[in-house]
């Protein structure tokens, strides 16, 4: 990933052209990837809905009772 993201414009090929919708999805994950800033840091698990970034129960039920109702669809 970090050599590719050091290309400009990035080293990728695909088999087949990307045309219309997909093309348009390809330049928006590419858009959102360049704010992504890679290091050699190990990776870490971060809680949004804690300041501290710990997952919490109680931050979870606060987020679904302020996100109004749930849809019956979705399987908790």
């Amino acid at each position: 990933v970090a050599t590719v993201f050091q290309s400009n414009p990035l080293n990728i090929q695909f088999r087949r052209a990307l045309f219309g919708n997909r093309w348009e999805a390809w330049l928006h994950l590419v858009t959102r990837l360049m704010d992504v800033n890679l290091s050699q840091q190990p990776d870490q698990i971060r809680w949004k809905l804690t300041r501290n970034g710990i997952f919490s129960v109680k931050s979870m039920y606060l987020h679904i009772i302020n996100s109004g109702p749930i849809p019956r669809s979705i399987h908790i």
